[in-house]
């Protein structure tokens, strides 16, 4: 085994913990705001955002702007 092989293996290695690592560490959480369940706050874990959706009774959603805070 070369040094290149050594490297190709590690990089292979890095990549294959990258896939795991975004399979298994979940991106979104989210909550229902109101007692109905009919509104939803979604909050981003890797990029720190905010944003609400609420539902009509027809069950169409009306998503609302995106919040960043700081």
């Amino acid at each position: 085994m070369t040094q290149r092989d050594a490297w190709l293996w590690a990089l292979v290695g890095v990549a294959l913990l990258a896939i795991f690592a975004h399979a298994f560490i979940p991106r979104y959480e989210w909550r229902t705001v109101n007692e109905s369940g009919t509104a939803l706050v979604v909050y981003d874990k890797w990029t720190g955002r905010f944003q609400r959706a609420e539902y009509d009774p027809a069950g169409k959603v009306k998503p609302m702007d995106v919040f960043t805070p700081f």
